[in-house]
């Protein structure tokens, strides 16, 4: 059984990553990070384990353009959070850890590319 995987959503600026690893069979992830690429360079995002319906929801968002916004909060060791909203050029994603001031990623005309594979398990 597949037990890992991700979301895609690329631009000529800006990539990001989103990825589920290491399901435990019923509805957790023990892992869920974000990864950013930009010309600057490569940053990752943590935040710790993640139930499935978390996965379903931004997926869901990439699919159905009506949805506006999609977003998280964890507690892994602190709060953080990141939302994802529609703009008029593609989406903009942003970041916010606690005691810290939030992160903003434009990703003008992307392509998204969904690992479905995992969607249809449980």
């Amino acid at each position: 059984m597949k037990n890992s995987t991700r979301i895609g959503v690329t631009s000529e600026l800006c990539g990001v990553l989103f990825e589920w690893l290491d399901f435990d069979g019923d509805d957790c992830f023990s892992d869920f990070h974000i990864i950013v690429s930009q010309e600057a360079g490569t940053r990752r995002f943590d935040f710790g384990p993640c139930v499935v319906s978390s996965l379903r929801r931004l997926a869901e968002f990439f699919t159905d353009q009506t949805q506006l916004t999609v977003g998280g909060g964890f507690q892994h060791p602190d709060i953080r959070y990141y939302d994802v909203h529609r703009e008029h050029d593609g989406y903009c994603l942003a970041i916010r850890f606690e005691n810290e001031p939030s992160e903003r990623f434009h990703i003008p005309a992307p392509l998204v590319q969904i690992d479905d594979g995992f969607l249809g398990h449980h």
